[in-house]
Parts: structure tokens; sequence; C-alpha cells
């Protein structure tokens, strides 16, 4: 069993490197490289809106490429790709070369990112699936966490261009466990069974309804559950400026992003925990609870203390996008779908980010407030429980 768990290991240095550095420390650069080159902050931020879109393309895609080219070799190239254009944003000097490297950012760190991890995690674990996937996904958070207020600095004290040479540096070093340690994606492939594998359990699931279908009411509706909920977790990036849109200082306002990524990291092995032990359905509405308390206490915040708390408590959506959503399709859809509903939900999550980003920029730019962002999550927050319900009702069994 050790196997097993040195290649979630491995999981947890990729999803620290396409979720943690690639993603969730992208807020600490929207206002030094924006004002450096004199562009608004929605423009600067459209570079994310294209990694995600790139993201989402790419992932309809990772199953089929993992199935036909070998998993190494993808891997690595894709890594290095990533590594590279990461690297090259320090040499940016206008919006189009910026576009340009986020949209081959979020190319090659699609290979590497929640699609293949979660096809991995399947593949070698049935008990403890959930915690399992809590714990890869918690050093996204961790990543985020600890890498935002080291960026940050290196930015005050040298320039940005220094802080893209390092977030390709750590990037490089959090996959290369998993591009050096030989494993499969699949136990099987090895002669090994899954963690807690039963022959009952492959039983059963080969008398199960296999019926599937895009088109129907429950894949629908949780398709936008998906993009709705990935909406609201790139607010979180916009939390520094939101802090320095009240006053306070920007080497300040970075320790808003580390709470919200803190938030992230606690929410996602909580969610796992409480999903093995009450069901999907009850830890995805007890962490909606927890984002909407955090919401609020950021609009009505106007000390640092309540706006550290709420940015801790909004982390939380972080557990809906990258863990609930990947086990609300095992449960909704049945394990033998996956791979075949998946990619098409995180193509929805990552629509849904790539909006987000942009969105929530332009709306500073042209009101001059945060609180409208505030307020729209809050309204995508409510359509997504209904389109829950929506989902739990019309699920074929």
């Amino acid at each position: 069993m050790k196997k097993h768990w040195s290649v979630l290991i491995c999981c947890c240095g990729l999803a620290a490197a396409s979720i943690g550095i690639s993603i969730n420390s992208s807020g600490v650069f929207y206002t030094p490289v924006s004002e450096s080159l004199h562009m608004l902050r929605g423009t600067f931020s459209m570079h994310m809106t294209l990694f995600s879109l790139a993201t989402a393309i790419m992932s309809l895609f990772v199953p089929k490429l993992y199935q036909k080219f070998s998993f190494k070799k993808i891997l690595t190239f894709s890594v290095i790709i990533a590594v590279v254009s990461t690297a090259a944003m320090a040499l940016g000097k206008n919006a189009i070369t910026f576009y340009i490297l986020g949209a081959i950012r979020g190319m090659s760190t699609s290979l590497f990112s929640i699609v293949p991890i979660t096809m991995i995690i399947n593949g070698w674990f049935e008990k403890k699936h959930g915690l399992a996937t809590s714990i890869a996904f918690g050093f996204s958070g961790l990543g985020g966490t600890l890498c935002s207020p080291v960026l940050s600095s290196v930015i005050s004290s040298f320039n940005w261009q220094m802080g893209y040479l390092l977030k390709a540096i750590i990037l490089l070093l959090l996959c290369l466990p998993a591009v050096l340690y030989p494993f499969s994606m699949n136990a099987k492939d090895e002669g090994l069974l899954p963690y807690g594998y039963q022959e009952k359990q492959e039983t059963t699931q080969n008398q199960a309804t296999s019926s599937f279908h895009f088109m129907s009411i429950s894949f629908i509706a949780f398709f936008i559950f998906g993009m709705l909920i990935s909406c609201i977790t790139s607010v979180t990036q916009h939390l520094p400026g939101y802090g320095e849109s009240l006053g306070f200082p920007l080497t300040s306002c970075a320790i808003l992003l580390s709470a919200g990524m803190m938030g992230n990291i606690v929410s996602k092995l909580i969610i796992g925990s409480l999903s093995d032990h009450f069901g999907e359905m009850k830890a995805t509405l007890m962490m909606i609870s927890v984002n909407i308390l955090g919401i609020v206490l950021l609009m009505v915040g106007r000390s640092m203390t309540l706006l550290i708390v709420g940015a801790f408590l909004f982390g939380s959506c972080y557990s809906l996008g990258a863990v609930a959503v990947p086990l609300l399709t095992k449960y909704f859809f049945k394990t033998e779908n996956y791979a075949k509903a998946f990619p098409t939900i995180s193509f929805a999550s990552n629509v849904g980010a790539a909006i987000s980003l942009s969105m929530v920029g332009y709306i500073y730019d042209f009101f001059g407030s945060y609180i409208y962002a505030f307020i729209i999550a809050l309204a995508m927050i409510f359509v997504s429980i209904l389109l829950l319900m929506i989902t739990t009702k019309t699920k074929e069994n």
C-alpha cells in the first residue's frame, strides 16, 4: 500500500503546481503589473481568462490523449512547456504577449491539472477516495498560501519580473516528484489493486445502470452548477486589490489572499472527510453555507481582522470547485461514466473561472468598487443551490 500513498504525494505536487502556483497565486501580480505597464486591471487579468479557456478546451481531450500516448511523456512535456511559458511572463511588455503566454500556460497546465489528477486518484483509491481527493487538492491551497506572500515580497523588494521567474522555479520543483517517480495512471496497470479495493464493488458496478446522456436535465443542470461555482473562486484572486481599495497597503493585503488559500486547504480536508462520513450532498451544502458567511463578512468588514476571517471562510469556495464537483460527478453519474462526464464538467468549471477572472477586474475598473462582485457571487451561489436540487431530483438511478 506504500505506493498508493507515494502516488498521492505526486498528485499533491501536481495540484500545488497546476492550481496553487499557476492560478491561486496570480492575484499578487494584478496590481503591480497593470500599474507598471499602464493597463486596466481587467485588461491584464484577461490573460488568466485565456489561461482558463485554454485549460477548459484541453480538458475535453485529456482522457483520450492519455489513452493514446505515454502518460509520463505527456506529463514531462507539459511540465516543461508550463515552466518555460511562466518564466517568459517576465519578458511581457504588452497585453498581447501576456495573452499568448496565458493560453500556452493553460493548455500545458491542463495536462497535469484537475482532470488527470482525479483520474489518477480514481485509479489508485477505492476506500478513502474522498479523503485522498481532499488531501491532493488541499495542496493547491497550500501552494497559494505559502507562495503568495513570498511572491508579493519579491515583487515589492525587486520587481514583478523576478516574481514570475521565481514562480517558474517553484512550479518545476513541485512537479518533479510526479515526473521522476515511476507510476501509471491506474494501479491495475502495474498489477496492483486500488487502495481498499473489494471484488464485490466491481460486481456491483457491472450490474449498475450505465445509461448516461449529455442532454439530460440532470447533466445540464450540473454543468451549469460547475460553471457558476467556479465563477465564485475567481473572486479570491482580487482580494489583495479589494483590501487596497479599502485603504490598506498592498503588502498587508497579500495576507487576504493567503487567508483565502488557508481556508482553501482546511475546507478541502473537511469536505473530503464529511463526504466519506455523511455523503457528498450534505458535505457540499455545508461548505456552501460557510462560503455565504465569508462573503457577508467581506462585504461588511472594515477592519483587517474581520476581512481576514471573511477571506478564510470565503476560501471554502475552492473545496466546492476542486473537491465537491469531482465527487458529485462520480455520485450523480456513476464511476463507469466518470471519464466521459467529468472532462465536460471541468470544461464548464474552467469557462466559469475564465469569465469571472476578467469580469471581477472590469467591475472594479468601471464602478470603482468590488462590492458588486460580491453581490453577483451571492446570486450565483443561490442559483447553484437550486441547480443542485434539480440535479438530485432528475438524476438517473
